[in-house]
């Protein structure tokens, strides 16, 4: 199904069931297209919040990930607003192999150096670094995420500060390579931004796929803020999986 040349095509491909905790609306599973699971995927949940508000005619609904609950909120204009939940920072919440300072992973691996580890649902590090040119950090980044201490691969993003109300970003994800967006790398990347006071807790985050709206609250919160486009619908052929 992922593959673009003899599937639809896709990134991560979501798969929608009912909740058996008796709390959340519905429960997700998040495949990349290499079949690994991630844990979760900001973009993925704004989506599926958004097609499921519309079926059921509610402002708000709670969605059950592998990385926790997620809440999902449909704003006044349209747009999703979903709270990714705390950032985490501990060397166990990444996960890391061992005890080491999150705050400088003190990586030297080409032009990406130092590293600030964050958890967002699943494993982020950030890097700093003027020229979002993918050639150019390609190899880089396919080193950097075989690194032993990431024993459950990690999503690693470089960023470009451009104000201190918008950054810009690309992203090497998680057995997908380099994505057009990732909504839980733009709330990494904010949250590590603002805590090196690089930028606000309000901050506009650009990638080749669109711009997406964070706010990191003061109780440690993150919620992501972003238009979603549904471009076709279709039925799979139940033979493809036989």
């Amino acid at each position: 199904v992922s593959d673009r040349k003899t599937g639809v095509g896709c990134d991560q491909l979501i798969s929608v069931h009912k909740s058996n905790d008796g709390i959340s609306d519905c429960k997700i599973k998040i495949f990349n297209c290499d079949g690994s699971e991630a844990e979760s995927c900001g973009n993925a949940i704004r989506c599926v919040g958004s097609e499921l508000l519309n079926e059921i005619d509610k402002d708000n609904l709670l969605i059950e990930t592998k990385g926790g609950l997620v809440d999902v909120e449909e704003q006044s204009d349209g747009m999703i607003t979903v709270d990714m939940g705390l950032a985490k920072f501990n060397w166990d919440q990444i996960p890391l192999s061992h005890p080491q300072d999150t705050s400088d992973l003190m990586i030297q691996v080409g032009k990406l150096k130092k590293g600030v580890a964050v958890n967002i649902g699943n494993p982020h590090v950030i890097f700093f670094y003027e020229n979002l040119v993918e050639t150019q950090l390609l190899e880089d980044c396919k080193k950097v995420s075989k690194m032993k201490i990431f024993p459950s691969g990690v999503n690693i993003s470089i960023v470009k500060i451009e104000n201190k109300n918008k950054i810009s970003l690309i992203t090497y994800e998680r057995g997908c390579g380099f994505t057009q967006a990732c909504g839980t790398a733009a709330c990494a990347s904010v949250v590590v931004s603002h805590k090196l006071n690089l930028c606000e807790r309000r901050t506009e985050v650009l990638m080749k796929g669109g711009m997406l709206i964070i706010d990191y609250l003061s109780d440690g919160h993150v919620l992501m803020t972003g238009s979603v486009s549904k471009v076709f619908q279709g039925v799979l052929n139940e033979s493809i999986f036989t």
